[in-house]
């Protein structure tokens, strides 16, 4: 029996919300113990294939190139650096609901790329990281004995 569209997109959006859980507990999991501890600053993102390269774009308005430091790690993108909105605006503060401190953010790549010729831009509040898709080197192979 076929499902309908409303049963395909509760389970789409159940494997959403399991994806974000999981890539939660990832950063947890995988971020180093460090002295100042991290914010729990959200920036959502889309991760795509557009022209044979994995996209990424992440919200992240009110940051600056110069605050972000973007690192490759085997299949895994991280985003750190500090949103510190307070200090350069303002010289006092009577109410603060945006989130500031420092931050990381590790994203799981399911597809091989090419860390080495990756390229990112800041435009706009919007991170754009664009990663070419290489074959991922898999498969069977007879290996003879010498």
């Amino acid at each position: 029996m076929p499902e309908n569209k409303d049963t395909q997109f509760r389970s789409l959006k159940r494997y959403h919300t399991l994806k974000a859980e999981l890539e939660h507990l990832v950063d947890s999991l995988c971020a180093p113990l460090a002295s100042e501890p991290e914010e729990d600053i959200h920036f959502p993102f889309d991760l795509f294939i557009e022209n044979d390269q994995l996209v990424v774009e992440v919200e992240m308005p009110g940051l600056e190139k110069e605050h972000l430091h973007i690192e490759g790690i085997d299949k895994f993108v991280e985003i750190s650096g500090e949103k510190d909105t307070v200090k350069r605006k303002y010289k006092s503060c009577m109410g603060l609901e945006r989130a500031n401190g420092k931050f990381k953010k590790l994203i799981y790549l399911e597809q091989a790329v090419n860390l080495q010729t990756a390229v990112a831009t800041l435009e706009d509040g919007v991170l754009t990281i664009r990663l070419p898709l290489v074959e991922e080197k898999r498969g069977k192979k007879q290996i003879t004995i010498n």
